[in-house]
């Protein structure tokens, strides 16, 4: 129940870095531009923070390159959602926060199921 409570802490500290470089972008770029710009920026919190601070596991080459497999997975399906709602008439500045609902607790799944297994609890 940790690992619940720290993803969602870096989910929030993801959030506010990939939403605020959106807005900045958003003010130059299309939407969907403006969003790989935010994209960019969480994808370097991600890959740094998902497996010391969410799963305390040591950041190692390997599961950098995990939480950035991860994220790039969640990156898709985040981008096609962010496509179907910008298409049904969301606003842009909202757009992205009405996305997080739905692909953030997919994300969580993937991350506890390659990074940190609890099977690797009990054989400790």
């Amino acid at each position: 129940m940790k690992s619940v409570a720290k993803f969602i802490g870096l989910g929030a500290i993801t959030t506010v870095v990939s939403y605020s470089a959106y807005l900045i972008a958003l003010q130059f770029l299309i939407p969907m531009t403006a969003y790989f710009v935010g994209l960019l920026a969480s994808f370097i919190v991600q890959t740094t923070m998902m497996a010391p601070f969410v799963y305390n596991e040591k950041l190692t080459i390997l599961n950098a390159g995990k939480s950035l497999l991860i994220y790039a997975g969640y990156s898709t399906v985040f981008a096609g959602l962010m496509w179907i709602v910008l298409e049904i008439g969301a606003a842009p500045e909202l757009a992205p926060l009405l996305v997080i609902i739905i692909a953030a607790p997919l994300q969580f799944l993937a991350g506890r199921k390659w990074i940190h297994n609890p099977v690797d609890d009990i054989r400790t």
